[in-house]
């Protein structure tokens, strides 16, 4: 089931939350230490979206558990048809290991914990995000 769009303005408050909690790689504490799969993990939990959090895991992903775990408690969306709240799943190698929170569409504008940066923050999607775009996702609610 998909997120209504009160759902949704919650997933998006709830990530602004995040805004500014350092990076930490495997962090799960608001205003402690985050990393993306936290953020993406946290916001799920806060909002009563499905997502079974996996800890252990590389900086640099492999075998696929990167996707997995996140096909595991999304479902796919277009990016035309991408609404706030939605996910945004990015690579810089070969396998995707990065997540964003869609937190506006127009301008497209994410929130995600980004190394590079040492902190969560909301950024434009610009054309550098945009090249290392490989899908969106949406969260998946637990059925009634």
């Amino acid at each position: 089931m998909n997120p209504t769009d009160t759902e949704r303005a919650s997933i998006v408050a709830e990530a602004r939350r995040w805004l500014a909690t350092p990076f930490h790689h495997q962090g799960r504490v608001l205003g402690v230490g985050v990393d993306c799969a936290g953020v993406a993990v946290e916001v799920a939990k806060a909002c009563g979206m499905q997502w079974s959090d996996r800890i252990g895991y590389a900086r640099i992903p492999s075998q696929g558990q990167f996707v997995e775990t996140v096909h595991s408690a999304t479902d796919p969306v277009d990016l035309e048809n991408a609404l706030p709240g939605d996910l945004m799943v990015f690579a810089w190698r070969t396998e995707p290991q990065h997540i964003a929170i869609v937190s506006s569409i127009n301008p497209l504008r994410i929130i995600h914990a980004w190394e590079q940066v040492g902190k969560c923050v909301e950024n434009d999607l610009d054309a550098a995000w945009r090249g290392r775009l490989v899908e969106c996702r949406r969260y998946r609610r637990p059925a009634p």
